[in-house]
Parts: structure tokens; sequence; C-alpha cells
């Protein structure tokens, strides 16, 4: 299991790069004031009115989110959080075989007897 955590874990974020890359390559260019005078004005006016400081919040979150950068730390993140799981498997795993040798008289290495 925790051979199979690692795997997905550079397999992820090899694909977060190439997400990156990719979406990097073909982003459409971004409407601000370089290009559209104003219209980052305009558009913080336009929402501050009608969802005050936390709608202009949401607004910088999502675009930062749909930027490249924030489509590949999604795919990093998630892909984490799934290899997270197997390795909490693998150690679960670990931690029963452990007990089932200790409760068979086995003993267990790594951890001394006492007299």
């Amino acid at each position: 299991m925790r051979a199979v955590g690692w795997l997905l874990l550079v397999l992820g974020l090899i694909a977060a790069g190439v997400t990156y890359g990719v979406e990097l390559h073909y982003a459409d260019e971004a409407l601000n004031d370089t290009n559209a005078l104003g219209f980052s004005r305009s558009l913080n006016h336009g929402v501050g009115a009608m969802m005050g400081t936390f709608g202009l919040m949401l607004t910088e979150w999502q675009e930062a989110w749909t930027s490249p950068l924030g489509m590949a730390i999604t795919v990093a993140v998630c892909v984490g959080l799934f290899a997270a799981y197997f390795f909490r498997v693998a150690w679960v795993i670990d931690e029963d075989e452990r007990e089932a040798r200790l409760h068979s008289g086995d003993g267990d290495e790594s951890y001394p007897r006492s007299s």
C-alpha cells in the first residue's frame, strides 16, 4: 500500500506539472487593465456594489483558482490527499500486524520485553 501511495504521489505531481504547462500554453489572455482599460476597476466596483467586500474576496479567489497555477495546485492537493489515504491504510495494516504479533506471544523487536 505504501508503494502505491508513493507511486500515486509521484505520478500526481508529474500530472500537476503537465497540467500547469498545458494550461499555461492554452490560457486565454486575462482581461485586465493592460488590455482592456478600466475593466478591473469596473468589475471590482460592480461586484463590490452588489456583494460587498466578501464578494470582492470571492472574485479574487475564483480568478486565482482558475489560473494555470491554481489548477496545478488543485491537482497536486487532490493527489496528495489520495496518496495520504494509501499511506494511512498501510500504517493501519502495519499496526494490526504488530498487535497480532504481540498478542500471539511472538513479541516485537521494536519493543523490549520486560522480565
